[in-house]
């Protein structure tokens, strides 16, 4: 007896479709600036049944970092 697949969600479809008709691959932070609310589960959701590949690659990126840092003010000298 198969297992029964759950049927994809709508917005694993438009992913799929989007990666269809995208000439190269595409990142997920990619897909994100073409797909409104899309995140790693759809992608898994189509790698699991063999829709996609997915393969790692070293990318650059800008990348945003919170640091510890002084800041300066003028403090009122006592006269």
């Amino acid at each position: 007896m198969a297992k029964k697949v759950a049927e994809l969600s709508a917005k694993a479809k438009e992913v799929l479709e989007v990666l269809t008709a995208s000439e190269t691959a595409l990142t997920l932070a990619e897909l994100k600036e073409l797909v409104e609310n899309v995140n790693s589960s759809h992608l898994t959701a189509l790698r699991n049944r063999n829709l996609v590949s997915a393969e790692k690659v070293e990318k650059e990126v800008v990348t945003v970092a919170k640091r510890t840092v002084n800041t300066y003010s003028v403090t009122k000298v006592a006269e």
